[in-house]
């Protein structure tokens, strides 16, 4: 025979149950109003569609988390079969879930970030709270939010004990409203999708939890697009560069620039007897004896030279064709720009000039290094005085993974021959009065890189020279760690004469004027590396870290105001 159910029982849960949508009721609508964080810290939104969508997404993925909750958590909470167990229970629930929606709130304000296993992972090793992120406003906000759960609580036992006969329609009005929110948010962002309507699908990630409905993910999966179509949309190309209008100082010199590029070359390669003229040119000059290059890839490191960006950018700028600011601004100086490389595969050619957002016919291509430096050399020459110019020189020879230890000394030799042969004749014609001369490498030694190392500093570690117009800043060394996203703002503030502020267009600072930083942020796959003097530490997806000291391998706690800082410069240029 089975028991009869306790009316007792059921008249609990009932209680417990319709005391409970009151309850979530009114904690929806306060979501709703902390997520007002996240419309203030979205991106600006040209166009009605855009605007629509923010606002109807805000309305509807709060809401809807506030009746996800209720189904998963308070609803089931009701069997408990004690009125006054539930109504403490789900307030100290429901205080818990907005404080972690408020610190949500603040890593999305900060660092356009949700919280996540692996950030709650890190927070909670740093049991200091060290992150840098200001949580002090918590000591006030949950005192309010304990005040505002006992208003709810008298609130929800008042219409409780209302008559039935009494009708009440804002709260049908209201969750009819969310409701349609909701729905609407998916179908625009469906549509956007279908569209590549970026506008719209920038914003995907600008809610907690918000996994949007998409087309092209359905159609793709039952064959019925190319999954290349959609490689544009899940770029997810939301950026603004440069982040303020590009501004120069009042007229200034118009000084010239000579880049020269010997790629394959390492800090180690220098010595009196196989390189004396660059060696002589790193005791007469400005010398950076901590320059290191974030990536492995020679076309990441042009592009991180190019833009003083990271590479998480690369994809999104070439796919919408967006220019360093530099380039811009010299088209505008009329400065006149040339390349001069050995000769590389049409696919790499293609892709540096198309990095670089400069056209294919201002290439030169030679067989031989002496031949490049010879060839810039008459260009130089043949220009009018008044004719400001920037020549790239890139030497590619000694990339080659096929040069024995000998091969690479003779190749090695003979770049510095042909270099001391560019250097002493413009020196004696006088024209590197008027020129900054930058000496450095973009692709490591590919012998001295060690496989083992997650970043190989010894070999990543490549000489920087600097020669400045009118003999300035001579015979110094500088030992501050700098990389090659220093590039863009040393050539734009000390050649172009721009005013902006460097973080404007990039992570970087003037060689000139480099603090004293404590990395270098750089990536390899999923692993964010920050680099340091004499080690690197590794930030694993999961969160957790390890430090690489060419190849020997520690693990270490993770720092996660480091962390932060470090995703806050990656992320500034996100739109």
């Amino acid at each position: 025979m089975f028991k009869k159910f306790n009316p007792l029982l059921k008249e609990q849960v009932l209680r417990s149950s319709t005391w409970g949508h009151h309850f979530i009721f009114l904690n929806g609508l306060l979501a709703i109003f902390i997520g007002l964080v996240y419309l203030y810290a979205a991106p600006k939104t040209d166009g009605f569609i855009p605007f629509i969508y923010l606002v109807v997404t805000w309305l509807g993925q709060l809401s809807f988390l506030a009746f996800l909750l209720f189904l998963i958590i308070f609803f089931p909470l009701t069997f408990i079969g004690s009125f006054r167990w539930y109504r403490i229970i789900s307030t100290v629930l429901a205080i818990i879930m907005h404080v972690l929606l408020l610190v949500d709130a603040k890593l999305f304000l900060t660092i356009k970030a949700h919280l996540s296993w692996t950030v709650c992972s890190l927070m909670l090793r740093d049991l200091d709270f060290n992150t840098g992120l200001n949580f002090n406003f918590m000591y006030i906000a949950i005192f309010i939010l304990i005040g505002l759960e006992y208003l709810f609580v008298k609130l929800s036992n008042r219409e409780l004990y209302k008559s039935e006969d009494r009708n009440n329609h804002f709260p049908t009005v209201v969750m009819i409203i969310v409701s349609a929110c909701f729905i609407a948010s998916h179908g625009i962002f469906i549509w956007a999708d279908a569209n590549n309507y970026e506008k719209v699908t920038n914003m995907r990630s600008l809610f907690p939890a918000h996994y949007p409905m998409t087309a092209k993910s359905f159609l793709s999966n039952h064959g019925w697009i190319d999954e290349n179509d959609r490689k544009i949309v899940l770029s997810n190309s939301s950026f603004k560069y440069p982040l303020d209008t590009i501004a120069q100082a009042d007229p200034v010199k118009k000084n010239n620039t000579i880049m020269i590029f010997i790629n394959g070359m390492s800090y180690s390669d220098l010595s009196q007897d196989v390189t004396p003229n660059l060696m002589e040119s790193k005791r007469q000059y400005t010398s950076f004896e901590n320059h290191f290059l974030p990536y492995e890839s020679l076309e990441d490191n042009i592009f991180a030279a190019s833009f003083g960006l990271p590479i998480q950018y690369k994809t999104r700028f070439t796919s919408h064709d967006v220019e360093p600011v530099t380039v811009d601004y010299m088209q505008k100086l009329e400065y006149i720009i040339r390349i001069f490389s050995t000769k590389p595969s049409s696919n790499t050619q293609n892709n540096i000039a198309k990095t670089l957002g400069i056209n294919e016919n201002r290439f030169s291509f030679k067989n031989s290094d002496a031949e490049i430096f010879e060839n810039a050399l008459s260009f130089i020459e043949n220009l009018k005085p008044e004719q400001s110019y920037v020549v790239n020189i890139n030497s590619d020879t000694l990339t080659s993974t096929e040069l024995n230890s000998k091969q690479r000394q003779e190749k090695l030799s003979a770049i510095d021959k042909a270099f001391g042969d560019f250097i002493h004749t413009l020196n004696e014609k006088n024209l590197l009065n008027d020129a900054m001369v930058i000496i450095t490498s973009s692709k490591a030694n590919p012998s001295a890189v060690n496989p083992h190392a997650t970043y190989s500093m010894s070999a990543q570690h490549v000489p920087m020279i600097l020669m400045l117009p009118d003999n300035g800043l001579r015979g110094v060394s500088f030992f501050n760690i700098s990389s090659h996203f220093d590039l863009v703002p040393t050539f734009a503030i000390e050649i172009l004469g721009i005013q902006t502020p460097c973080s404007n267009y990039a992570i970087g600072n003037s060689l000139l004027k480099l603090p004293q930083r404590d990395f270098i942020i750089s990536s390899k796959g999923a692993s964010l590396l920050m680099i340091l003097k004499n080690k690197v530490v590794v930030y694993r997806k999961n969160g957790k870290a390890y430090i690489d000291n060419n190849g020997q391998k520690q693990d270490t706690k993770p720092n996660l105001e480091t962390l932060i800082r470090a995703m806050r410069e990656i992320n500034r240029f996100n739109g």
